[in-house]
Protein backbone atom coordinates (compact mmCIF):
# COMPACT_ATOMS: atom_id res chain seq x y z
CA UNK A 1 0.00 0.00 0.00
CA UNK A 2 1.47 3.45 -0.89
CA UNK A 3 0.87 5.97 1.75
CA UNK A 4 -1.77 8.74 0.87
CA UNK A 5 -0.16 12.34 -0.48
CA UNK A 6 -0.19 15.56 1.26
CA UNK A 7 -0.60 17.70 -2.05
CA UNK A 8 2.34 20.47 -2.00
CA UNK A 9 2.65 23.26 -5.19
CA UNK A 10 4.59 21.31 -7.22
CA UNK A 11 3.26 19.81 -10.21
CA UNK A 12 1.29 17.00 -8.81
CA UNK A 13 1.49 14.66 -11.12
CA UNK A 14 5.26 14.61 -10.83
CA UNK A 15 5.02 14.29 -6.87
CA UNK A 16 2.70 10.74 -8.10
CA UNK A 17 5.33 10.02 -10.46
CA UNK A 18 7.76 10.14 -7.87
CA UNK A 19 5.99 8.34 -5.18
CA UNK A 20 5.39 5.11 -7.74
CA UNK A 21 8.64 5.32 -8.41
CA UNK A 22 9.77 4.74 -4.79
CA UNK A 23 7.36 2.28 -4.69
CA UNK A 24 9.17 0.09 -7.50
CA UNK A 25 12.15 0.86 -6.35
CA UNK A 26 11.88 -0.53 -2.71
CA UNK A 27 9.89 -3.06 -4.11
CA UNK A 28 6.47 -2.32 -2.49
CA UNK A 29 5.34 -2.49 -6.93
CA UNK A 30 7.56 -5.45 -7.49
CA UNK A 31 9.07 -5.84 -11.23
CA UNK A 32 5.99 -8.02 -13.30
CA UNK A 33 3.16 -6.03 -11.11
CA UNK A 34 0.04 -4.72 -13.00
CA UNK A 35 -0.62 -1.35 -11.89
CA UNK A 36 -4.17 -0.11 -12.70
CA UNK A 37 -4.91 3.76 -12.64
CA UNK A 38 -7.58 3.60 -10.72
CA UNK A 39 -6.37 1.44 -7.79
CA UNK A 40 -3.32 3.74 -7.22
CA UNK A 41 -5.47 6.74 -7.68
CA UNK A 42 -7.33 5.81 -4.71
CA UNK A 43 -4.68 4.65 -2.74
CA UNK A 44 -2.64 8.35 -2.83
CA UNK A 45 -6.32 10.05 -2.31
CA UNK A 46 -5.56 11.82 -6.03
CA UNK A 47 -7.75 11.69 -9.42
CA UNK A 48 -6.94 9.14 -12.27
CA UNK A 49 -5.70 12.21 -14.65
CA UNK A 50 -2.44 12.67 -12.69
CA UNK A 51 -1.66 9.23 -11.68
CA UNK A 52 -2.27 8.84 -15.72
CA UNK A 53 0.34 11.45 -16.48
CA UNK A 54 3.09 9.71 -13.82
CA UNK A 55 2.66 6.32 -15.48
CA UNK A 56 3.27 7.77 -18.80
CA UNK A 57 6.56 9.29 -17.83
CA UNK A 58 7.14 6.11 -15.82
CA UNK A 59 6.85 4.50 -19.33
CA UNK A 60 9.15 7.05 -20.88
CA UNK A 61 12.24 6.28 -18.51
CA UNK A 62 11.39 2.46 -18.40
CA UNK A 63 9.89 1.72 -15.14
CA UNK A 64 6.42 0.60 -16.77
CA UNK A 65 5.28 -0.61 -20.00
CA UNK A 66 2.15 -0.99 -21.56
CA UNK A 67 0.36 -2.82 -24.10
CA UNK A 68 -2.70 -1.24 -25.20
CA UNK A 69 -5.56 -2.60 -23.74
CA UNK A 70 -3.40 -5.33 -22.36
CA UNK A 71 -1.62 -4.67 -19.52
CA UNK A 72 0.40 -1.51 -17.42
CA UNK A 73 3.09 -3.03 -15.80
CA UNK A 74 6.14 -2.91 -13.94
CA UNK A 75 9.41 -3.45 -15.84
CA UNK A 76 12.15 -6.15 -15.30
CA UNK A 77 15.59 -5.15 -14.79
CA UNK A 78 17.36 -7.78 -16.98
CA UNK A 79 21.48 -8.03 -16.28
CA UNK A 80 21.90 -6.09 -19.54
CA UNK A 81 19.99 -3.42 -18.71
CA UNK A 82 22.09 -2.98 -15.30
CA UNK A 83 25.20 -3.23 -16.65
CA UNK A 84 23.96 -1.07 -19.19
CA UNK A 85 22.98 1.57 -16.69
CA UNK A 86 26.48 1.16 -15.04
CA UNK A 87 28.38 2.53 -17.67
CA UNK A 88 26.07 5.26 -18.65
CA UNK A 89 25.97 6.55 -14.81
CA UNK A 90 29.92 6.47 -14.92
CA UNK A 91 30.03 8.56 -18.00
CA UNK A 92 27.00 11.19 -16.98
CA UNK A 93 28.83 11.30 -13.79
CA UNK A 94 31.97 12.55 -15.47
CA UNK A 95 30.27 14.66 -16.94
CA UNK A 96 28.22 16.41 -14.20
CA UNK A 97 31.95 16.66 -12.53
CA UNK A 98 33.59 18.41 -15.20
CA UNK A 99 30.55 20.88 -15.20
CA UNK A 100 30.21 21.64 -11.83
CA UNK A 101 33.83 22.22 -11.53
CA UNK A 102 33.84 24.86 -14.14
CA UNK A 103 30.75 25.98 -13.20
CA UNK A 104 31.77 26.83 -9.77
CA UNK A 105 34.59 28.56 -10.41
CA UNK A 106 37.44 29.27 -7.43
CA UNK A 107 35.21 30.62 -4.85
CA UNK A 108 32.63 28.20 -4.81
CA UNK A 109 35.26 25.72 -4.81
CA UNK A 110 34.73 25.20 -0.70
CA UNK A 111 31.31 25.35 -0.34
CA UNK A 112 30.94 22.47 -3.25
CA UNK A 113 33.72 20.49 -1.55
CA UNK A 114 31.22 20.83 1.89
CA UNK A 115 28.70 20.12 -0.04
CA UNK A 116 30.13 16.53 -0.68
CA UNK A 117 31.41 15.85 2.44
CA UNK A 118 28.54 16.49 4.07
CA UNK A 119 26.98 13.28 1.73
CA UNK A 120 29.95 11.59 2.83
CA UNK A 121 29.04 11.93 6.24
CA UNK A 122 25.42 11.47 5.75
CA UNK A 123 26.45 8.24 4.06
CA UNK A 124 28.47 7.16 6.95
CA UNK A 125 25.08 7.35 8.99
CA UNK A 126 22.95 5.97 7.19
CA UNK A 127 24.50 3.22 4.81
CA UNK A 128 22.10 4.32 2.20
CA UNK A 129 24.80 3.91 -0.73
CA UNK A 130 21.67 3.60 -3.48
CA UNK A 131 20.22 6.97 -2.46
CA UNK A 132 24.09 8.53 -1.73
CA UNK A 133 25.21 8.17 -5.35
CA UNK A 134 21.78 9.74 -6.58
CA UNK A 135 22.30 12.73 -4.24
CA UNK A 136 25.64 13.03 -5.48
CA UNK A 137 24.08 13.21 -8.80
CA UNK A 138 21.52 15.65 -7.86
CA UNK A 139 23.73 18.11 -5.85
CA UNK A 140 26.05 18.13 -9.28
CA UNK A 141 23.37 19.22 -11.47
CA UNK A 142 22.84 22.10 -9.03
CA UNK A 143 26.45 22.84 -9.05
CA UNK A 144 26.44 22.87 -12.50
CA UNK A 145 24.00 25.28 -13.08
CA UNK A 146 22.89 24.18 -16.62
CA UNK A 147 19.33 24.26 -17.07
CA UNK A 148 19.11 21.46 -19.99
CA UNK A 149 20.18 19.27 -17.26
CA UNK A 150 17.88 20.73 -14.51
CA UNK A 151 15.13 19.72 -16.67
CA UNK A 152 16.33 16.11 -17.50
CA UNK A 153 18.34 15.00 -13.94
CA UNK A 154 14.67 14.01 -12.21
CA UNK A 155 14.27 11.10 -14.91
CA UNK A 156 17.75 10.26 -15.51
CA UNK A 157 18.04 10.18 -11.91
CA UNK A 158 14.49 7.62 -10.95
CA UNK A 159 15.74 5.46 -14.18
CA UNK A 160 19.36 5.15 -12.77
CA UNK A 161 18.09 4.39 -9.27
CA UNK A 162 16.15 1.76 -10.70
CA UNK A 163 17.91 0.08 -12.67
CA UNK A 164 20.89 0.02 -10.39
CA UNK A 165 19.01 -1.16 -7.07
CA UNK A 166 20.31 -4.80 -7.28
CA UNK A 167 23.24 -3.71 -10.16
CA UNK A 168 26.78 -5.37 -8.34
CA UNK A 169 28.42 -1.82 -8.29
CA UNK A 170 32.02 -0.96 -7.18
CA UNK A 171 32.43 0.81 -3.74
CA UNK A 172 29.64 -1.08 -2.54
CA UNK A 173 29.84 -0.29 0.75
CA UNK A 174 29.30 2.71 3.02
CA UNK A 175 32.61 3.07 4.25
CA UNK A 176 34.41 2.87 0.60
CA UNK A 177 31.91 5.16 -1.45
CA UNK A 178 31.91 7.63 1.51
CA UNK A 179 36.09 7.15 1.23
CA UNK A 180 35.69 8.20 -2.24
CA UNK A 181 33.21 11.24 -1.84
CA UNK A 182 36.03 12.86 -0.06
CA UNK A 183 38.66 12.39 -2.60
CA UNK A 184 35.93 14.43 -4.90
CA UNK A 185 35.38 16.87 -2.34
CA UNK A 186 39.55 17.10 -2.35
CA UNK A 187 39.52 17.26 -6.14
CA UNK A 188 36.92 20.22 -6.28
CA UNK A 189 38.62 22.15 -3.55
CA UNK A 190 41.84 21.81 -5.92
CA UNK A 191 39.69 22.64 -9.12
CA UNK A 192 41.42 19.00 -10.80
CA UNK A 193 38.72 18.05 -12.72
CA UNK A 194 40.83 15.33 -14.38
CA UNK A 195 40.76 13.93 -10.52
CA UNK A 196 37.88 14.25 -10.16
CA UNK A 197 37.07 12.35 -13.64
CA UNK A 198 39.64 9.56 -12.09
CA UNK A 199 37.48 9.64 -9.22
CA UNK A 200 33.94 9.36 -11.30
CA UNK A 201 34.91 6.42 -13.22
CA UNK A 202 36.08 4.39 -10.04
CA UNK A 203 32.74 4.56 -8.91
CA UNK A 204 30.74 3.46 -11.56
CA UNK A 205 33.83 0.84 -12.80
CA UNK A 206 34.64 3.19 -15.76
CA UNK A 207 37.80 2.18 -17.51
CA UNK A 208 37.31 2.47 -21.53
Amino acid sequence: MIETLEISPTRLSDIVAERIADAIIDGTIPAGARVRDHELAQQLGVSRMPVREALQRLQRVGLIETAASRYTRVTEVTPDLADSTRRFSGHYLVSLVRMAIGAVGADGRPAAAQSIADLAARLQETGDVVGARRDLHLLLVTLASNSFMSVMASDIGIAIQRNLSAANLPLDTPEELAASFRELRDAFLAGDSDAAERIARAQYGIVD
